[in-house]
């Protein structure tokens, strides 16, 4: 079985082998780093979305336009909106990395100052992957043309108004959902055996188990709703075995308020990061994370054929959006190199005015 996962692996555009599995891109080289290098075959990877949404939605364009690029096959299942105009804003990739928008000027500083024990150290690597020659660098401000969409395999899955209740799920959102990537998973090109040509099946899920997929004109609870979630995600994970399909999941899991329920989809899953926005957060008008949009955390990282599972370069680390790209980097504090008046209030504060022997400070000579 090893054997043949190799030679997948390189007979399907788009993929590389690591520990005989292919890996397929995320479309993010930082986030390809992170987790390990990217996607094994038959995984499920979860991003729990930021409050709003907004950063989560950027990440899948990402996934779903390296696909485009390598000539994978997309699957694109979305409740909240129409699929059909969210591959209208995918971006087009780039030959080289966009270069870092310029940020504001600053006022009065021509370098920073360092101690000069610290300057024959070799500089922090910020930025994950920037060498990495796996995957595409996109553009974010350009979107793909109509006729690349009309040319790409690209399925979609939106919820139908006639729907018949079948048994073993109380929504049948998530069973309809189910049977559609069963049956797209089952043609011999996804299927790991035989000798006909493979390719790789991107399967994109958006917003899963949102408030729209727990609605329900019945009246019933949507905490019944909410268990059908786990159901749904072990049978993917069933689903998806020994196949060249990679389920993209986000999830509003700071919607679920059963700890039990999320961590049970944790478990159901291979790897998981987690977007953690400053908007509407004190943090958002904090001086201190300015070159950043949010926090970036990895919940889980699987052992995939190996004994021990990849480690991070860091896990501090923040993201920020900028017009062309979306970026991971270390999360870095400026340091305070000038007197500010809050350092001085600080330091009159902290230094008594008396001394023991009754003399003030100012009157002490060394």
């Amino acid at each position: 079985m090893t054997s043949f996962h190799k030679a997948i692996g390189v007979s399907i555009n788009g993929t590389k082998v690591k520990n005989n599995l292919p890996i397929i891109s995320t479309g993010i080289p930082s986030l390809d780093h992170i987790i390990g290098g990217g996607l094994p075959a038959s995984s499920i990877f979860l991003v729990e979305e930021d409050v709003l949404g907004n950063y989560c939605r950027v990440l899948s364009k990402y996934f779903l336009a390296e696909g485009i690029v390598c000539q994978h096959a997309l699957f694109i299942a979305s409740c909240d909106e129409d699929s059909r105009e969210f591959v209208k804003e995918l971006p087009i990739p780039t030959t080289a990395p966009p270069a870092e928008e310029p940020g504001p000027p600053s006022e009065g500083i021509d370098k920073m100052k360092i101690a000069w024990r610290y300057e024959s150290l070799r500089p922090v690597e910020s930025s994950f992957g920037a060498t990495s020659n796996f995957g595409h660098h996109f553009d974010l401000s350009k979107h793909v043309d109509a006729e690349t969409i009309k040319n790409s395999n690209i399925t979609y899955w939106n919820p139908s108004d006639n729907q018949q209740l079948k048994s073993g799920f109380n929504n049948n959102l998530y069973h309809d959902l189910l049977v559609n990537i069963k049956n797209l998973v089952s043609k011999e090109e996804y299927q790991i055996g035989g000798k006909s040509k493979k390719n790789i099946l991107r399967i994109s899920i958006q917003s899963l188990g949102s408030p729209v997929w727990t609605a329900d004109d019945s009246g019933d609870d949507t905490s019944v709703y909410r268990k059908d979630l786990q159901k749904f995600m072990y049978c993917l994970r069933v689903i998806l075995r020994d196949t060249t399909a990679v389920a993209y999941i986000t999830m509003p899991m700071h919607l679920f308020d059963d700890i039990s329920l999320t961590n049970s989809l944790l478990y159901s899953v291979d790897n998981a990061v987690r977007l953690e926005s400053f908007a509407g957060s004190s943090r958002e008008t904090n001086p201190v994370f300015k070159d950043y949009n949010g926090l970036f955390h990895v919940t889980k990282l699987s052992t995939i054929n190996s004994l021990v599972h990849f480690v991070p370069p860091s896990l501090d680390m923040a993201f920020k959006l900028r017009r062309k790209k979306f970026n991971i980097e270390k999360l870095h504090l400026p340091p305070e190199l000038e007197e500010s008046s809050e350092r001085e209030q600080d330091d009159i504060t902290a230094t008594p005015k008396v001394t023991c022997g009754g003399f003030k400070k100012k009157d002490i000579d060394f």
